[in-house]
């Protein structure tokens, strides 16, 4: 009884082994037809797979695996190594050729812009190579044995063969909207623009200004009208600008208030086009005071309406440029007309006021009150807006008789606070060589300064 027990855990224990190696085999034996390729062939079909990100598919059957291993292998080729021929300087030297320097036999930028492309290819056959040496089998087809369903490409070449496109004609549909109607404005020819100034200012000018010594606070008023017109090769310009400055008078005596800048100027400028900025022009210029400026406790008068007024005249050439910008709110509106015939004309209403301030003297010691004179001229005017608050205006007029010159320059730089507020700063230059000199400055150059602040409109 003892002996059958024994004998019966002998067989138990037998079974149990043999049991166990039977899984143990069959075990290893899928493990070997699963993961039976080589080190080469797994890293190159885990560097080809991309991991799959979690809802990166609705479903399996979305996915779309690039992996030759996935589809039926096609044999094709390659089972003896291609020989490898490598030259370098040395080796083609020592054929006695000659090396050009441009020749570049390794290009680095290009290695390493397709050394992941390379390394996978070189993956890929390494792989290939392993599966047609150990399991042949799996290769269903060869490249020149694939089945005849397989649809091959074909080439179309241009200069030989046509692609006929089936064309259906349709019925165009009736419109039922109404064509648009055109709208051409009509031209404007003329064109106009205005600004006014009333400020309060600080003035100051040099002792031996042409209308008397300024220095001290003032209302400053002035006001500038263009009306202009272009139409075709004709231009015609026309600007009127008024200057009023009325001044207290702490040092005179016999007035408690002076005037200490007024002039009315009106010039009209006639073109026709020449050439690109070129036009042929003739200009007419009037000048005149407009109220009663005297020297300071004295009933002589410094100027007055009509004493004196001057008119120019002027026959040449403009050049107008107004170059165009990127940057918004920046212009520049140039003007320069050069005159080699010009003619100025200076005559006083008035012979009793300070006439040595503008005539030149006779030789009995007294002054002339009229002037004729032939010369040349030069005039610029200049508009440039820097942005939109700040614009510079500049007036520039140089006259000669070849004996006695005569210059202006006038400067205006505006600086806008907001709509109708704005800040002044300006400077008149003044050059005339045929005035008396004044006893406390001894050059012809004057100068006009002034500082203002106040209300400023422009349309």
């Amino acid at each position: 009884m003892m002996m059958n027990d024994i004998r019966k855990h002998k067989i138990a224990v037998i079974l149990f082994f043999t049991f166990l190696l039977v899984i143990i085999a069959d075990t290893n034996a899928q493990s070997s037809k699963t993961t039976g390729l080589s080190e080469e062939v797994m890293a190159w079909t885990k560097s080809t797979l991309e991991p799959w990100p979690p809802h990166r598919y609705g479903s399996l059957k979305e996915a779309m695996i690039d992996n030759d291993f996935y589809i039926p292998l096609v044999f094709r080729g390659g089972m003896f190594p291609k020989p490898d021929y490598k030259f370098n300087r040395d080796s083609i030297a020592l054929m006695g050729l000659q090396i050009p320097p441009s020749i570049t036999y390794e290009n680095k930028r290009a290695k390493n812009m397709f050394k992941y492309y390379l390394l996978k290819k070189q993956l890929e056959d390494s792989a290939y190579k392993n599966v047609m040496l150990k399991d042949p089998k799996n290769f269903q087809y060869t490249s020149k044995q694939l089945p005849d369903k397989i649809i091959k490409p074909k080439s179309i070449d241009k200069s030989n063969e046509q692609v006929k496109l089936e064309i259906k004609a349709t019925p165009a549909a009736p419109e039922t909207v109404d064509s648009i109607v055109k709208f051409i404005p009509d031209r404007k020819y003329w064109t106009s623009s205005f600004s006014a100034d009333i400020k309060f200012s600080q003035n100051k000018s040099s002792t031996n200004w042409y209308k008397g010594e300024i220095d001290n606070m003032n209302i400053y008023t002035s006001t500038n009208t263009s009306y202009n017109y272009v139409r075709g090769k004709i231009s015609l310009t026309n600007t009127l600008t008024t200057t009023f400055t009325i001044n207290n008078a702490p040092n005179d005596t016999l007035r408690d208030y002076t005037i200490g800048s007024d002039e009315l100027r009106f010039r009209s400028n006639f073109g026709l086009k020449a050439i690109k900025n070129w036009n042929y022009s003739s200009s007419t210029e009037f000048i005149t005071s407009m109220g009663n400026k005297y020297i300071a406790n004295t009933e002589t008068k410094n100027s007055a309406f009509l004493a004196p007024f001057t008119i120019n005249i002027g026959v040449g050439m403009t050049y107008n440029v107004k170059p165009k910008f990127k940057k918004p709110n920046r212009s520049v509106d140039l003007a320069v007309s050069l005159e080699p015939f010009a003619f100025k004309y200076m005559y006083s209403t008035n012979k009793n006021i300070n006439l040595g301030a503008y005539f030149e003297k006779n030789e009995d010691g007294t002054y002339k009150h009229i002037m004729k004179t032939f010369g040349s001229s030069i005039n610029m005017t200049n508009n440039t807006r820097f942005s939109k608050t700040v614009t510079w205006y500049s007036r520039f007029n140089y006259f000669t008789n070849y004996e006695r010159v005569t210059g202006e320059f006038e400067n205006k730089v505006d600086i806008a606070l907001s709509k109708f507020f704005s800040t002044t700063l300006y400077l008149y230059l003044r050059y005339d060589d045929g005035v008396t000199k004044v006893p406390d400055s001894d050059t012809y150059l004057q100068m006009n300064e002034m500082f203002s602040f106040g209300f400023s409109y422009k349309w």
